[in-house]
Protein backbone atom coordinates (compact mmCIF):
# COMPACT_ATOMS: atom_id res chain seq x y z
CA UNK A 1 0.00 0.00 0.00
CA UNK A 2 1.16 3.72 -1.01
CA UNK A 3 2.47 5.87 2.19
CA UNK A 4 -0.43 7.94 3.33
CA UNK A 5 0.24 11.51 4.14
CA UNK A 6 -2.17 14.74 4.52
CA UNK A 7 -1.03 18.75 3.73
CA UNK A 8 -3.25 20.83 4.63
CA UNK A 9 -3.48 24.80 3.33
CA UNK A 10 -5.17 27.29 5.09
CA UNK A 11 -5.77 30.61 3.49
CA UNK A 12 -7.33 33.23 5.91
CA UNK A 13 -10.11 35.30 5.06
CA UNK A 14 -11.25 34.02 1.81
CA UNK A 15 -15.01 34.34 0.82
CA UNK A 16 -16.37 31.32 -1.06
CA UNK A 17 -18.05 32.76 -3.90
CA UNK A 18 -15.11 34.92 -4.90
CA UNK A 19 -13.04 31.94 -5.31
CA UNK A 20 -15.59 30.16 -6.95
CA UNK A 21 -16.04 33.06 -9.52
CA UNK A 22 -12.21 33.49 -10.16
CA UNK A 23 -11.94 29.60 -11.32
CA UNK A 24 -8.49 29.48 -9.24
CA UNK A 25 -6.78 26.86 -11.45
CA UNK A 26 -4.53 24.82 -8.47
CA UNK A 27 -7.57 24.95 -6.12
CA UNK A 28 -9.99 23.32 -8.62
CA UNK A 29 -7.38 20.94 -9.62
CA UNK A 30 -7.63 19.45 -5.70
CA UNK A 31 -11.21 19.90 -5.99
CA UNK A 32 -11.13 17.79 -9.83
CA UNK A 33 -9.38 14.95 -7.74
CA UNK A 34 -11.99 15.27 -4.84
CA UNK A 35 -14.60 17.82 -4.08
CA UNK A 36 -15.12 21.64 -2.86
CA UNK A 37 -17.76 22.12 -0.16
CA UNK A 38 -19.23 25.64 0.19
CA UNK A 39 -19.75 25.62 4.50
CA UNK A 40 -21.33 28.29 6.38
CA UNK A 41 -20.28 29.08 9.83
CA UNK A 42 -22.93 28.89 12.13
CA UNK A 43 -24.17 32.55 13.63
CA UNK A 44 -21.89 34.11 15.72
CA UNK A 45 -23.46 33.35 19.47
CA UNK A 46 -22.05 30.15 18.43
CA UNK A 47 -18.61 30.39 16.39
CA UNK A 48 -17.71 34.11 16.41
CA UNK A 49 -16.41 34.75 12.68
CA UNK A 50 -12.76 35.97 14.13
CA UNK A 51 -9.41 34.22 13.30
CA UNK A 52 -8.63 32.55 16.47
CA UNK A 53 -11.89 31.07 16.38
CA UNK A 54 -11.86 29.73 13.29
CA UNK A 55 -8.92 28.04 12.98
CA UNK A 56 -9.34 26.66 16.47
CA UNK A 57 -12.20 25.06 15.03
CA UNK A 58 -10.68 23.56 12.08
CA UNK A 59 -7.57 21.99 13.71
CA UNK A 60 -8.99 21.01 17.03
CA UNK A 61 -12.13 19.16 15.20
CA UNK A 62 -15.03 20.97 17.87
CA UNK A 63 -17.03 23.86 18.27
CA UNK A 64 -16.05 26.87 20.24
CA UNK A 65 -18.39 25.58 23.04
CA UNK A 66 -15.69 23.01 23.19
CA UNK A 67 -12.51 24.27 22.90
CA UNK A 68 -13.46 27.44 24.20
CA UNK A 69 -11.98 30.02 22.00
CA UNK A 70 -14.48 32.58 21.50
CA UNK A 71 -11.84 35.94 21.00
CA UNK A 72 -8.69 36.62 19.67
CA UNK A 73 -7.77 38.34 22.66
CA UNK A 74 -6.41 36.87 25.66
CA UNK A 75 -8.57 34.11 27.14
CA UNK A 76 -8.98 30.90 29.15
CA UNK A 77 -9.64 28.56 26.75
CA UNK A 78 -9.75 24.33 26.73
CA UNK A 79 -7.08 23.55 23.89
CA UNK A 80 -5.12 21.71 26.56
CA UNK A 81 -8.14 19.54 26.08
CA UNK A 82 -8.54 19.96 22.54
CA UNK A 83 -5.42 20.35 21.00
CA UNK A 84 -4.76 20.57 17.17
CA UNK A 85 -5.02 17.42 14.69
CA UNK A 86 -1.32 17.55 14.62
CA UNK A 87 -0.52 17.02 17.96
CA UNK A 88 -3.48 14.37 18.28
CA UNK A 89 -2.08 12.65 15.63
CA UNK A 90 1.10 12.73 17.05
CA UNK A 91 -0.25 11.03 20.47
CA UNK A 92 -2.00 8.23 18.75
CA UNK A 93 1.06 7.17 16.43
CA UNK A 94 4.41 9.12 17.79
CA UNK A 95 6.01 7.85 14.95
CA UNK A 96 4.53 10.52 12.41
CA UNK A 97 6.39 13.38 11.25
CA UNK A 98 4.13 16.27 11.54
CA UNK A 99 4.76 19.96 10.59
CA UNK A 100 3.39 23.65 10.75
CA UNK A 101 4.33 26.65 9.39
CA UNK A 102 2.76 30.12 9.90
CA UNK A 103 3.24 33.66 10.85
CA UNK A 104 0.05 34.79 12.77
CA UNK A 105 1.06 35.18 16.00
CA UNK A 106 -1.79 32.40 17.10
CA UNK A 107 0.42 29.94 16.28
CA UNK A 108 3.53 30.84 17.78
CA UNK A 109 3.39 32.75 20.64
CA UNK A 110 1.11 33.10 23.74
CA UNK A 111 -0.79 36.41 21.91
CA UNK A 112 -4.79 35.69 22.18
CA UNK A 113 -5.80 32.10 23.02
CA UNK A 114 -2.22 31.12 21.19
CA UNK A 115 -0.47 29.09 21.01
CA UNK A 116 -2.65 26.90 18.84
CA UNK A 117 0.67 24.78 17.67
CA UNK A 118 0.84 21.77 20.29
CA UNK A 119 3.47 20.21 21.66
CA UNK A 120 2.78 17.29 18.70
CA UNK A 121 3.87 20.04 15.94
CA UNK A 122 7.66 18.48 15.74
CA UNK A 123 8.58 20.72 13.44
CA UNK A 124 7.40 24.31 12.93
CA UNK A 125 8.58 26.85 10.52
CA UNK A 126 7.29 30.26 12.38
CA UNK A 127 8.14 33.74 11.29
CA UNK A 128 7.35 36.35 13.90
CA UNK A 129 5.12 38.69 11.92
CA UNK A 130 5.56 41.78 14.16
CA UNK A 131 8.76 42.19 12.86
CA UNK A 132 8.39 42.51 9.39
CA UNK A 133 6.10 46.02 8.16
CA UNK A 134 4.68 44.55 5.20
CA UNK A 135 3.18 42.11 7.65
CA UNK A 136 1.57 38.82 5.72
CA UNK A 137 2.33 40.63 2.30
CA UNK A 138 5.95 40.09 3.31
CA UNK A 139 6.40 36.91 5.70
CA UNK A 140 3.82 34.43 3.80
CA UNK A 141 6.56 34.33 1.00
CA UNK A 142 9.00 33.34 4.06
CA UNK A 143 6.17 30.81 5.25
CA UNK A 144 5.69 29.68 1.76
CA UNK A 145 9.43 29.19 0.82
CA UNK A 146 10.13 26.93 4.17
CA UNK A 147 7.16 24.84 3.15
CA UNK A 148 8.25 24.44 0.44
CA UNK A 149 11.48 23.23 0.95
CA UNK A 150 9.87 20.84 4.35
CA UNK A 151 7.69 19.54 1.51
CA UNK A 152 10.38 19.04 -0.98
CA UNK A 153 13.39 17.52 0.88
CA UNK A 154 12.44 16.31 3.84
CA UNK A 155 9.36 13.74 4.60
CA UNK A 156 6.29 14.62 6.91
CA UNK A 157 3.60 12.49 6.77
CA UNK A 158 0.89 15.96 8.38
CA UNK A 159 1.46 19.38 7.46
CA UNK A 160 0.06 22.20 7.91
CA UNK A 161 0.82 25.84 6.04
CA UNK A 162 -1.11 28.96 6.92
CA UNK A 163 -1.18 31.92 4.45
CA UNK A 164 -2.49 35.40 5.95
CA UNK A 165 -2.08 37.84 3.33
CA UNK A 166 -5.70 37.29 2.02
CA UNK A 167 -7.28 38.78 5.42
CA UNK A 168 -4.60 41.21 5.23
CA UNK A 169 -5.94 42.95 2.01
CA UNK A 170 -9.38 42.23 2.82
CA UNK A 171 -8.78 44.61 5.85
CA UNK A 172 -7.27 46.99 4.06
CA UNK A 173 -9.13 47.54 0.40
CA UNK A 174 -12.38 45.22 0.86
CA UNK A 175 -13.10 42.37 -1.36
CA UNK A 176 -12.28 44.12 -4.66
CA UNK A 177 -9.70 43.62 -6.98
CA UNK A 178 -6.88 43.95 -4.95
CA UNK A 179 -8.45 41.12 -2.50
CA UNK A 180 -8.55 38.88 -5.89
CA UNK A 181 -5.33 39.25 -6.74
CA UNK A 182 -4.62 38.06 -3.04
CA UNK A 183 -6.31 35.21 -3.87
CA UNK A 184 -4.39 34.84 -6.92
CA UNK A 185 -1.39 34.85 -5.35
CA UNK A 186 -2.51 32.52 -2.56
CA UNK A 187 -3.38 29.74 -5.24
CA UNK A 188 -0.29 30.08 -7.34
CA UNK A 189 1.22 29.27 -4.08
CA UNK A 190 -0.85 26.38 -3.75
CA UNK A 191 0.27 24.76 -7.15
CA UNK A 192 4.01 25.22 -5.98
CA UNK A 193 3.24 23.23 -2.59
CA UNK A 194 1.49 20.55 -5.22
CA UNK A 195 4.29 20.50 -7.65
CA UNK A 196 6.52 19.96 -4.39
CA UNK A 197 4.73 16.89 -3.85
CA UNK A 198 4.70 15.70 -6.92
CA UNK A 199 8.87 16.01 -7.19
CA UNK A 200 9.21 14.62 -4.04
CA UNK A 201 11.14 11.13 -5.47
CA UNK A 202 9.28 8.83 -3.36
CA UNK A 203 5.94 10.26 -4.85
CA UNK A 204 4.84 7.25 -6.92
CA UNK A 205 4.57 5.37 -3.29
CA UNK A 206 3.02 7.96 -1.67
CA UNK A 207 -0.93 8.99 -1.28
CA UNK A 208 -1.70 12.61 -0.66
CA UNK A 209 -4.68 13.67 0.60
CA UNK A 210 -4.42 17.70 0.01
CA UNK A 211 -6.97 20.34 1.96
CA UNK A 212 -7.83 23.75 1.60
CA UNK A 213 -9.74 25.74 3.67
CA UNK A 214 -10.42 29.14 5.68
CA UNK A 215 -11.60 30.26 8.75
CA UNK A 216 -14.01 33.27 8.05
CA UNK A 217 -15.06 35.50 5.09
CA UNK A 218 -15.08 39.11 4.60
CA UNK A 219 -17.98 41.98 4.24
CA UNK A 220 -18.00 43.94 0.68
CA UNK A 221 -15.84 47.00 2.44
CA UNK A 222 -13.55 44.60 4.16
CA UNK A 223 -13.76 43.32 7.47
CA UNK A 224 -15.88 40.47 9.69
CA UNK A 225 -16.69 38.92 13.19
CA UNK A 226 -20.31 39.75 12.67
CA UNK A 227 -22.95 36.91 11.66
CA UNK A 228 -23.72 38.08 8.07
CA UNK A 229 -23.92 35.78 5.18
CA UNK A 230 -20.50 37.55 3.69
CA UNK A 231 -18.67 36.82 7.18
CA UNK A 232 -19.53 33.56 7.74
CA UNK A 233 -18.74 32.01 4.45
CA UNK A 234 -16.19 29.58 4.88
CA UNK A 235 -14.97 26.29 1.82
CA UNK A 236 -13.50 22.91 2.58
CA UNK A 237 -11.84 21.80 -0.70
CA UNK A 238 -10.17 18.05 -0.67
CA UNK A 239 -8.49 15.79 -3.60
CA UNK A 240 -6.68 12.37 -2.94
CA UNK A 241 -3.28 12.75 -5.37
CA UNK A 242 -2.30 9.33 -6.85
CA UNK A 243 -5.80 8.09 -5.62
CA UNK A 244 -9.47 8.04 -5.37
CA UNK A 245 -11.51 8.38 -2.85
CA UNK A 246 -15.42 8.48 -1.79
CA UNK A 247 -16.79 11.82 -0.42
CA UNK A 248 -19.78 12.80 1.29
CA UNK A 249 -22.26 15.33 0.32
CA UNK A 250 -22.04 18.02 3.00
CA UNK A 251 -19.21 19.14 4.92
CA UNK A 252 -18.55 21.69 8.15
CA UNK A 253 -15.60 22.83 9.09
CA UNK A 254 -15.14 20.80 12.15
CA UNK A 255 -15.00 17.30 9.89
CA UNK A 256 -12.00 18.72 8.92
CA UNK A 257 -9.83 17.07 11.54
CA UNK A 258 -11.54 13.46 11.50
CA UNK A 259 -10.78 13.55 7.31
CA UNK A 260 -7.26 13.81 8.45
CA UNK A 261 -6.94 11.34 10.92
CA UNK A 262 -9.39 9.30 8.48
CA UNK A 263 -6.87 9.37 5.79
CA UNK A 264 -3.82 8.09 7.95
CA UNK A 265 -5.55 4.87 9.38
CA UNK A 266 -5.73 7.01 13.02
CA UNK A 267 -9.27 6.65 14.91
CA UNK A 268 -11.21 10.10 15.53
CA UNK A 269 -11.51 10.76 19.17
CA UNK A 270 -15.18 10.41 20.45
CA UNK A 271 -14.80 14.63 21.38
CA UNK A 272 -14.65 15.05 17.97
CA UNK A 273 -17.68 17.28 16.48
CA UNK A 274 -17.48 16.32 12.97
CA UNK A 275 -17.42 13.22 10.83
CA UNK A 276 -14.72 12.17 7.97
CA UNK A 277 -15.69 13.53 4.81
CA UNK A 278 -13.84 10.89 2.72
CA UNK A 279 -14.42 6.75 2.32
CA UNK A 280 -12.30 3.98 0.99
CA UNK A 281 -9.32 4.88 -1.21
CA UNK A 282 -8.06 3.23 -4.24
CA UNK A 283 -4.61 3.67 -4.39
CA UNK A 284 -3.58 4.54 -8.24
Amino acid sequence: MKRRKVLLVGWDGVRDDTARRLALPALTEVADAGRWWTTTLPDVDVAPTVTAVGWSTILTGVWPGDHGVLANEEELNRLHRYPEVLTTAFCERPTLATYGAASALIFGTTFGPGPLFGPGVRTVDWVDRRHYPGKFTETDPLIQEAAERQLREEDPDLAFVYLGETDQIAHDFGTGVEYEGAIARQDARLARLIDCLRSRPSFADEEWLVMVTTDHGHLDEGGHGGGSWQERQSFVVAGVLGGQAQWAEDAENVDIAPTILTHLGIPAPERYRGKSLRGTVDAG
